[in-house]
């Protein structure tokens, strides 16, 4: 491999340590400064792993509530989408920037990028905006799970799994044959986290949270299944507790510092997933976002 040029130093130079965390976090930077701040290269595993707890946990649960709150009425979702269409954009252009990068920093920068765009299409689902037709969007009689309601219940939410696709297509393009593509996997374990959790929601199981849903979307609580578990919920977490221990364990293996850091992120994304399909068979009240709910009227 050639050696770089010589690069001048700027002529006000920050010192590394100067740099705030949330700044290098949030922003791109150009190659020739990373040897000055990454120092994963010296991290030890657990600091890796509390780090990425950190950024998916604090996102997970700041992005729900918010969701949640934005939810009030017909001027806050409005805020609500056009802030995080804004959001959408400035992740796009960030999975792009930090695609051809290898370095930790990079990676958790793409995982934000994936998270706001998937918070984006969260935003316009429970917003209401992507319920289709409006022959659609009605409640329906109770009854028992079948194939005829299945295709009903899915034919509900084919606008959502659309710009979703669509998502994960364009997460594809911008990372495809890069070295860090954090992006695009963050956001399949996304989407087959939620596709767990709806299809054991429709087939049944003990909480599946009724009251949660926003006015624009509660006739989808007319496909929640019997309030008792079915023979799914055991076999999606133990999917979803394979994969997680899988890149775990390459989290803990792996020799170069920005798969670590992948893996790691990917690890903790996998867990909450496990938690939530174990919360959705667990007669259970998180209090998690009472505070977004009242701010929402709940």
């Amino acid at each position: 491999m050639s050696a770089l040029p010589p690069v001048a130093a700027p002529r006000a130079a920050v010192p590394p340590a100067m740099v705030h965390p949330a700044i290098a976090l949030l922003r791109a930077r150009r190659v020739a400064s990373l040897s000055g701040i990454d120092i994963a290269t010296r991290e030890t595993t657990a600091r890796v792993f509390m780090r990425s707890v950190f950024v998916v946990v604090l996102f997970w649960w700041a992005a729900t509530g918010i969701i949640f709150a934005l939810e009030r009425g017909a001027a806050t979702r409005s805020i609500g989408l056009v802030l995080a269409s804004v959001l959408a954009v400035w992740a796009a252009w960030l999975l792009y920037a930090e695609r051809s990068l290898e370095s930790p920093s990079a990676v958790r920068r793409g995982f934000l990028g994936a998270a706001f765009l998937w918070t984006w299409v969260q935003v316009l689902f429970y917003g209401g905006w992507l319920v289709g037709p409006a022959s659609l969007a009605v409640p329906i009689p109770a009854e028992a799970p079948s194939w005829s309601l299945a295709t009903r219940a899915v034919l509900s939410m084919f606008w959502y799994q659309l710009v979703m696709v669509f998502v994960l297509v364009v997460a594809a393009v911008l990372v495809g044959r890069q070295p860090n593509r954090i992006g695009w996997w963050a956001l399949a374990t996304f989407w087959c986290s939620h596709q767990a959790a709806s299809i054991n929601i429709f087939l049944g199981v003990e909480n599946p949270g009724r009251g949660f849903f926003p006015e624009g979307v509660t006739f989808l609580e007319s496909y929640f299944g019997p309030q008792r578990n079915s023979w799914f919920l055991l076999i999606s977490v133990a999917a979803m507790l394979a994969f997680t221990l899988r890149v775990a364990i390459h989290a803990i293996r792996d020799a170069t510092p920005m798969r670590r850091q992948a893996m790691m992120l990917l690890a903790v994304l996998g867990t909450l997933g496990v938690v939530e399909l174990a919360v959705l068979g667990a007669p259970v009240n998180l209090a998690l976002w009472d505070w977004f709910l009242a701010l929402r009227g709940y």
